[in-house]
């Protein structure tokens, strides 16, 4: 993700995965939600985190590929917490 900052992209590649997140999408809901949009095999997806309960759209994520994209929205939307 940082490597996007510097390269000032809007799309990164969420690691490890086949999904490229619109970081310039994501936007905080309330305190622990975000909303966002990515492309998935070139088509362009809306969606929905609860990072403190760990949903993507509603739902415990079903793929390493789908929680490797709720770890990244949730990162930059939230930072590391640290």
């Amino acid at each position: 993700m940082n490597s996007a900052a510097d390269q000032q992209s809007n799309v990164i590649v969420v690691p490890q995965t086949s999904y490229e997140l619109n970081y310039g999408s994501v936007e905080a809901v309330g305190s622990a939600g975000a909303s966002f949009s990515y492309n998935v095999d070139g088509s362009t997806l809306m969606g929905a985190v609860n990072c403190q309960e760990g949903l993507l759209n509603g739902q415990i994520p079903g793929t390493s590929d789908q929680a490797q994209l709720l770890n990244a929205v949730c990162q930059v939307a939230y930072g590391s917490g640290s």
